[in-house]
């Protein structure tokens, strides 16, 4: 291949690399990960990459599972010298790899290098993992298990002391290993990689850099010679290629030497890459001494290993102590090998060392605790010891470990903590088993976090997402600059979630997904409410030939699927929305309730994008609840706040039925207000309508057998009775449809509303780059033809682009001839102009994520200035 034709090669791979790191196609947003490449040549190269080339680049990482392993790795070993790389260079040096080999096709062996093992199977790339720690290895297990299912995970427990296993010699096509800073494990590793190695294979090896200490630059010069020696040939060297995080165990021992020491990388190393050319092994120099096997063993609580381990060495039981067990405080200031100290034979992740004169009497203790026993019940395994000769030795023996070790102190006594399986079954305890809707899978893998279940899970993240939050400042009906007291978005979602609650608790269904469904039903909503939600439904559909429109439910789905930020621009685990369960989702799609004349619940479904994920049919019985709850709400807070404006009268509200049934009694004082008797009694007509949907709900539950029954009963089995449901009509009608919808000021605001939603809506279409940065940089990731998101709307352009041809006359009200410091994106000489389909996505999305206050403003500064 020419020169040229490898240049290309190498960009095209690093185009994709960095497409899967960062999401975007944009040639100057590309540039920054490739290595000096200028955004023109990026556009060319670009042009050349399929988009099955795209998809399917091997660098596709499980982010999840990778960062996953990486913050579930135990507390670091001191004498295993384990130095993590960092996040940065776990992805900076798989690249590297990648780059240099075809490691799709190829095998690989990691020995000490757990991080880059993790990063490369998580590539879907093969990779055998061999490590002196067994508890890297179960947690490594544990996570890369769950990739795709895999059943085998390749990960061994290795002491490089020992030779090769014959399964592994001369069976990989390259090793990666990061072998401890001292010369006889140097040359131990590199051997033990050599044999490992077929013909030709390569060494990817970490080495201190020049000045890590005084003799570093004369054993690089040893190490290339003797690679030279031995026939193999030194491909290449990069400085300063990896940095290690700070374990637990430096910063314990920097921080005793100085006072302003920040936890923060420091450390790094060079790269060198070295072709094995023969199977020579290289010598190590008689000045040094080559390493023991080890016989240490581990010691770590449940759920706590990632904090803390001790680690006992059984093999070192000939130290002659006084004391049953003595501190050796030097040890903890102390980093090098270079510094001496005693000899012990007990050690920790924070730096603490110790002598112990009986082994089997540490063992016990260390066994104990990591057990999750109590003091108590540790004493009394200590006095069965044959070396223990009474009770009270024992009781002195474990006071004299504690008081030095504080194993107890620092942690629980006994196993308080429940686990994520015992929470889940006390959880589900109270759930009816057969109508309680149990979790589905989420899109990306997931694990527990130990304290949660999955719809405790969504629920959270909800209550922290950015839609969320803005709810308290979008309109449920009237204006809210009209009163300050008036419901918003937000207070309304809580009192679904509330009522819902009460009549998922009659039944046993599953609270939590009620919570969850609930807070987020609204959460799709525009700013100005349905009045929002109107103007842009009528601009997609009319003007912009989206015929699929607008509708709070959908985009409540789309907000949570893919709009929400929060996991989009984690490099180590990047992913579009809040990653909810799929009957959270449906709690939100399928909150309709549908009036005459407008869009019912199965045409909303069969326009929507989210039928991956939800099923068709009718909410399964939690999502009902919440429909249930959401009629309630609204009526009652309409008509709160319409009393307060002085929109509705007493004549209105006693013309209707429902405000006539027991146990509601509207009579009014002398001299009392509508409003305080409308507080007074909202408790009543309340429990009149809960009431009514609990027992309406209990005929039509206890005819169905199985929950799956609820999809295609061919009626809702949690609702309202006949008779209420009439009465909640009539209010409707009555009231909500004839007395507020057409009062003067929600008619002044909803026409307001649908011109301030419609033009500025437009001027985003016309100019993208007004459009706030942060809500453009995490908006970018759903922009490739390939994404599910903008595959649905891109079926609506044409062109390889995806436009759509649209009037022009829709941006006349802008004064495009005026306009300095943009693009004249907009040519009137022609009746019709191509849009991009992706810049009306944008738009559309980034309006309709703003509160009524926010659009005011930028509404103000941007078209009626």
């Amino acid at each position: 291949m020419s020169e040229l034709g490898t240049w290309e090669e190498k960009l095209k791979t690093r185009i994709i690399s960095a497409y899967h790191s960062s999401g975007t196609l944009s040639p100057s947003a590309l540039a920054e990960y490739c290595e000096g490449a200028s955004p023109k040549d990026i556009s060319k190269i670009l042009e050349k990459i399929s988009e099955k080339e795209l998809e399917s680049g091997v660098r596709k990482i499980d982010f999840k599972a990778q960062s996953n392993f990486f913050f579930r790795l135990p507390a670091a070993n001191p004498e295993f010298f384990q130095w993590w790389y960092t996040l940065e260079s776990q992805e900076k040096l798989a690249s590297i790899i990648s780059e240099h080999l075809d490691i799709r096709a190829m095998k690989g062996l990691c020995i000490g290098t757990p991080t880059i093992a993790a990063y490369l199977h998580s590539m879907n790339v093969d990779t055998t993992l061999l490590d002196i720690d067994s508890d890297i290895i179960t947690c490594y297990k544990q996570v890369m298990s769950k990739i795709n299912n895999v059943q085998t995970v390749l990960a061994y427990e290795y002491d490089v002391y020992r030779e090769i296993e014959n399964q592994f010699e001369h069976a990989f096509d390259y090793v990666v290993i990061d072998p401890p800073w001292y010369q006889p494990y140097f040359i131990k590793f590199i051997n033990r990689a050599i044999t490992s190695l077929k013909n030709n294979g390569i060494i990817f090896c970490s080495i201190p850099k020049v000045l890590t200490r005084e003799n570093v630059q004369k054993q690089r010069e040893e190490l290339i010679n003797s690679l030279s020696r031995a026939g193999h040939e030194l491909l290449f060297i990069q400085k300063g290629t990896i940095k290690y995080i700070v374990p637990k165990f430096e910063e314990e021992a920097l921080s005793s030497i100085d006072d302003d020491f920040e936890i923060k990388p420091w450390r790094s190393s060079d790269l060198i890459a070295i072709k094995v050319n023969n199977g020579n092994q290289l010598e190590l120099e008689s000045t040094y001494t080559d390493i023991s096997e080890s016989h240490v063993k581990l010691f770590s609580r449940k759920k706590s290993q990632a904090l803390f381990r001790a680690f006992l060495d059984t093999s070192n039981d000939d130290i002659s102590s006084v004391n049953a067990i003595k501190e050796i405080t030097k040890y903890s200031e102390t980093v090098s090998k270079r510094d001496v100290v005693e000899s012990f034979n007990l050690w920790t992740s924070n730096k603490k060392a110790y002598c112990i004169r009986d082994i089997d009497v540490g063992e016990k203790i260390l066994a104990c605790w990591a057990s999750g026993k109590t003091k108590a019940k540790t004493i009394e395994k200590l006095a069965s010891l044959e070396t223990v000769n009474s009770q009270a030795e024992a009781r002195e023996l474990f006071d004299e470990y504690e008081s030095k070790l504080e194993l107890w102190n620092q942690n629980s006594e006994g196993d308080i903590r429940r686990t994520d399986e015992e929470i889940k079954e006390l959880t589900l305890s109270i759930n009816d088993d057969n109508l309680a809707s149990p979790p589905s899978e989420r899109e990306h893998l997931n694990s527990s976090d130990g304290y949660r279940i999955e719809f405790q899970r969504d629920r959270d993240r909800i209550i922290w997402s950015s839609g969320f939050r803005k709810l308290s400042d979008k309109t449920q009906l009237f204006p809210l600059d009209e009163d300050e007291h008036l419901r918003q978005r937000l207070a309304h979602s809580i009192e679904v979630s509330q009522l819902a609650s009460t009549i998922a608790a009659s039944f046993g269904l599953d609270k939590d997904l009620v919570e969850a469904g609930a807070l987020a039903h609204d959460i799709g909503h525009t700013p100005f409410g349905h009045a929002g939600e109107h103007a842009l439904d009528i601009l997609l559909k009319n003007h912009l030939s989206i015929d699929c429109g607008f509708n709070h439910y959908e985009h409540g789905v789309d907000v949570v699927r893919y709009l929400e930020g929060p996991y989009q621009n984690r490099g180590f685990d990047s992913h579009a929305g809040l990653d909810l369960t799929p009957e959270v989702c449906d709690c939100i799609l399928k909150h309709t309730y549908c009036h005459h004349g407008s869009e019912d619940k199965d045409s909303i479904y069969a326009n929507s994008k989210h039928q991956d994920i939800i099923k068709d049919g009718y909410s399964h019985l939690e999502g009902q609840a919440v429909r249930a709850a959401d009629k309630i709400s609204y009526l009652l807070s309409d008509i709160e706040d319409g009393i307060k404006l002085n929109a509705i009268t007493y004549t209105d509200l006693i013309s209707c039925r429902l405000f006539h049934r027991s146990p509601v009694d509207f009579r009014l004082r002398e001299g009392e207000s509508l409003y305080s008797k409308f507080i007074e009694q909202r408790g009543s007509i309340i429990k009149l309508l809960m009431e009514d949907v609990i027992l309406e709900s209990s005929k039509r539950l206890s005819k169905i057998k199985d929950r799956k029954d609820v999809f295609t009963l061919g009626d809702y089995a949690i609702f309202h009775s006949p008779t209420i449901d009439a009465d909640m009509d009539e209010v409707w009608t009555k009231i909500q449809v004839a007395k507020l919808h057409k009062d003067p000021r929600v008619l002044s605001a909803n026409l307001n509303a649908s011109r301030m939603v419609s033009e500025l809506t437009i001027l985003y279409i016309a100019f993208p780059s007004l459009i706030d940065d942060e809500f453009r940089k995490e908006h970018i990731r759903l922009s490739t033809q390939s994404s599910a998101y903008m595959k649905f709307y891109n079926s609506y352009g044409s062109g390889k682009n995806k436009q759509i041809k649209v009037n022009t006359d829709i941006f006349k009200f802008m004064p495009m001839d005026r306009v300095i410091g943009e693009e004249k994106t907009i040519n009137f000489a022609n009746s019709v102009q191509d849009i991009n389909v992706y810049d009306i996505v944008l738009a559309k999305d980034y309006v309709a994520s703003l509160t009524d206050k926010k659009i005011k403003k930028l509404y103000a500064n941007l078209v009626r200035t």
